[in-house]
């Protein structure tokens, strides 16, 4: 059987892409990591009240 869409491949690939962007810039990725704490932030204090 051949798969269409084959997700462990793109994920590895997506990790791969993003180790090598933070391998040459290291500062950016705790950056980009703020960010998305930024931006969910709004989720994490509904989860923290449980």
């Amino acid at each position: 059987m051949v798969k269409k869409f084959d997700a462990v491949k793109m994920m590895r690939d997506i990790r791969n892409k993003l180790h090598e962007e933070y391998k040459k810039h290291p500062r950016q990725k705790n950056k980009d990591l703020e960010q998305i704490r930024e931006k969910y932030k709004h989720l994490l204090k509904k989860n923290q009240a449980v």
